[in-house]
């Protein structure tokens, strides 16, 4: 079977050949052959969940502050837009109303071709505001959530009366869904809050915190939100041919959990069981090593321990050029890095988090690059061996597995959230046998 790789003008990622008669498969999110998107669209904004809809929620004299997300997501902004703006102008906001403000995060601002095609044809008719995080002075203190974080956000949030967020459901390894509030926290947050949930998030395996919402992290961060004032949202599921199958407004809690329901939906990938080589691609993560460790982050979940995983993305913005301490700090044992952080040694935790994610699947899996983006060197201060194709790479992990290893590939895997079937069967008759005491 010959596998290709959706990296076209990167020679470097060629298709691959694979003939082993031990081949489970390629696996993938969906994508809908019947859906009529604007009419989901249309469904999800008049139909919002645990709040009135848009146009009686907002007042005709408030000034309204859109969040969206930034380069490194695919939402189809500029396809919700046209709909959210039907609400606000029924309401009476006038378009000298109405702001934008990039939920970057630890990202770099957006560059202006990422803007026109996020914006689309509302690019450079309203005011958008640039996120960033080291900037102390742009930034307010809110208060703290419960457990003493600091809520520190872009002050810009005091010149609105009504602050709302756009952006779409995925798999994520820090939030176990995107979505929701995370397009405030750590969209336009400051450190305090990116630092306290991705450290503790990289203290779990993806297989606990992925595709599942209702974890510390996200429950922290949706309560930093309510504090900072951001009142609704509006969030959709799109296939792999970025089509829009699920339109979710309303409530920042409410309406995302909805949606998660639908994003599982999309985004899971049923395996019969684990595989000893994994070939998984990151795309659409695919900008920087950053992006595409959303790759890695998935394929924990379906290779063996001990099993090879093969990790495939351009990476054109090399490891993390916003997080240089990934690379200088560089693959150690877990319990290492941690002793680090404990001792004060480490001054961009986002980055050490990072690291620390990347450094428990390296601990349990033999992981080889194949990214025209990402030097050997610096793959392998990663932990990872280095290809400079995906034929190569497979050939180095049926030397290292055995020529009956069993092989499975994973397409749009910075989307795919894997369901091994016979872990999920033996959970269910744990949950069961739980269930009758």
């Amino acid at each position: 079977m010959t596998i290709d790789f959706p990296y076209p003008g990167y020679q470097d990622i060629a298709p691959l050949e694979i003939t082993q008669k031990n081949f489970m498969g390629v696996f993938s999110p969906r994508a809908y052959d019947h859906v009529d998107e604007a009419s989901v669209l249309k469904e999800g904004l008049a139909k919002p969940i645990g709040a009135p809809r848009l146009r009686e929620a907002v007042k005709w004299t408030d000034r309204v502050l859109i969040i969206i997300d930034d380069g490194t997501r695919t939402t189809p902004i500029d396809r919700i837009l046209p709909g959210v703006f039907e609400e606000l102008h029924a309401a009476g906001v006038k378009d000298n109303q109405i702001e934008f403000i990039q939920g970057v995060g630890t990202h770099r601002p957006m560059k202006p071709e990422e803007l026109q095609k996020k914006l689309g044809q509302f690019n450079g008719k309203y005011k958008i505001h640039e996120h960033q995080y080291k900037d102390y002075k742009s930034l307010h203190d809110f208060g703290a959530t419960q457990d003493g974080t600091r809520v520190t956000a872009n002050k810009k949030i005091l010149d609105f009366n009504f602050v709302m967020g756009i952006g779409s459901i995925l798999p994520h390894r820090v939030k176990g869904m995107s979505g929701g509030a995370k397009i405030m926290f750590p969209g336009i947050s400051g450190k305090e809050m990116m630092e306290r949930n991705q450290w503790e998030a990289s203290m779990h395996m993806s297989e606990t915190v992925m595709g599942v919402p209702e974890n510390s992290m996200r429950l922290r961060m949706e309560e930093a939100a309510r504090i900072a004032g951001l009142k609704y949202i509006v969030n959709v599921v799109y296939d792999t041919k970025l089509k829009i199958v699920g339109c979710f407004s309303g409530d920042i809690v409410e309406a995302h959990r909805h949606g998660c329901i639908k994003a599982r939906e999309v985004y899971a990938v049923h395996l019969p069981t684990r595989c000893d080589i994994l070939i998984i691609d990151s795309h659409p993560a695919d900008r920087d090593f950053w992006q595409s460790a959303k790759g890695p982050y998935a394929g924990t979940m379906a290779v063996k321990q001990g099993g090879t995983m093969i990790c495939v993305a351009p990476n054109p913005e090399g490891v993390a050029t916003n997080h240089e301490n990934v690379l200088k700090i560089g693959y150690r044992p877990t319990s290492e890095l941690v002793s680090m952080v404990q001792q004060g040694k480490v001054d961009d935790l986002v980055g050490a988090a990072i690291l620390a994610d990347v450094c428990q699947i390296v601990d349990k899996t033999d992981c080889i690059m194949v990214s025209p983006g990402i030097k050997p060197d610096e793959a392998k201060k990663l932990g990872f061996r280095s290809a400079k194709t995906a034929q190569e790479a497979l050939k180095m992990g049926l030397e290292k597995q055995g020529a009956d290893a069993s092989i499975a590939v994973i397409r749009f895997g910075g989307h795919a959230l894997p369901v091994v079937e016979d872990e999920a069967a033996d959970l269910g008759r744990v949950e069961k046998k739980g269930s009758r005491g």
